[in-house]
């Protein structure tokens, strides 16, 4: 289970990731999951934390958004609001949206980040694409139901063992 584990996990959510730790081990791309991860799931709306630390990101690093949802009037209003790249559909773990986003940003696998709150689907695909991982948690603004919570739990539970 050595490709679920991240190459860094956040007791935290996004806005909880140090950017200048990440300048300093020479990232200069970052990919995003999308729901639970940098907005609430079906909101399209960013945080004013997650708005602050997005715009901070955007002026150090390239930034895109890779997601499995595959809603794409949903996507395009969120990629308007967010004023970034945004591949939905992605079928992560699979590792193709990912690679066609790093070649679209010129930036190598080693040089970029994939940040997500899932161990099966966002750190998987970005350990398969050859990316350093960040594993966070959702949003600290999302109550989400227990049952989801509960799936939380047991994934993290293989990268643990």
């Amino acid at each position: 289970m050595v490709f679920l584990r991240p190459t860094l996990s956040i007791d935290g959510d996004i806005t909880d990731i140090d950017l200048k730790h990440l300048e300093q081990e020479g990232i200069k791309g970052i990919i995003l999951d999308l729901d639970s991860t940098l907005v609430a799931p079906r909101s399209g709306k960013l945080t004013p934390s997650a708005a602050d630390w997005l715009k901070r990101a955007k002026e150090k690093f390239s930034v895109a958004v890779v997601s499995n949802n595959k809603r794409a009037e949903y996507l395009k209003a969120v990629e308007e609001v967010l004023a970034m790249p945004i591949v939905g559909n992605a079928r992560k773990p699979s590792r193709q949206a990912i690679l066609s986003v790093l070649n679209a940003m010129k930036i190598a696998p080693d040089e970029a980040v994939l940040v997500g709150d899932r161990p099966l689907t966002d750190v998987w695909a970005g350990a398969r694409a050859g990316m350093k991982t960040i594993l966070v948690h959702p949003l600290k603004s999302m109550n989400e139901p227990g049952w989801i919570k509960f799936f939380r739990r047991l994934e993290r539970m293989f990268i643990k063992s």
